[in-house]
């Protein structure tokens, strides 16, 4: 929901202030995104905030990745409070957190940490260069 992506967006920024993070607000706009911008990182909720009827999560990633718009270097993680690990990577996420995800200084960045050394399968020091969206 909306409280719960701008507080992880928040923490992200305080995590380290130079990281370029973006927030989108459902699925649509995530699409938008994507196409104008290349990010390291994504974090994909499963069910966002919409008037209308709402892309869900695992249709949005689909969408990226078949469109091109989002290569081989992104790192999708989706994201549910559900258990929706096998849909995120059926539809060509590389991850899957359950929610909540910590917002401690520590605890976002341990979590960003592992989703990038486990879903490259190499060990990464932490990145002071990354850009990612949380949706």
């Amino acid at each position: 929901d909306k409280t719960l992506r701008k507080l992880f967006c928040r923490s992200a920024r305080r995590l380290n202030p130079i990281w370029k993070v973006d927030e989108a607000h459902n699925g649509e706009t995530a699409l938008e995104l994507v196409k104008k911008q290349h990010y390291d990182l994504i974090f994909m909720d499963q069910y966002m905030e919409s008037t209308s009827k709402q892309l869900l999560g695992t249709e949005a990633v689909r969408q990226m990745r078949e469109s091109g718009d989002v290569d081989d270097s992104c790192i999708i993680c989706g994201l549910s409070a559900n258990e929706e690990k096998e849909r995120f990577l059926m539809a060509g996420a590389n991850y899957f957190l359950m929610k909540p995800i910590p917002c401690s200084k520590a605890g976002l960045k341990s979590q960003i940490v592992r989703v990038l050394e486990e879903s490259t399968g190499r060990p990464k020091e932490y990145q002071d260069d990354i850009s990612f969206v949380g949706i």
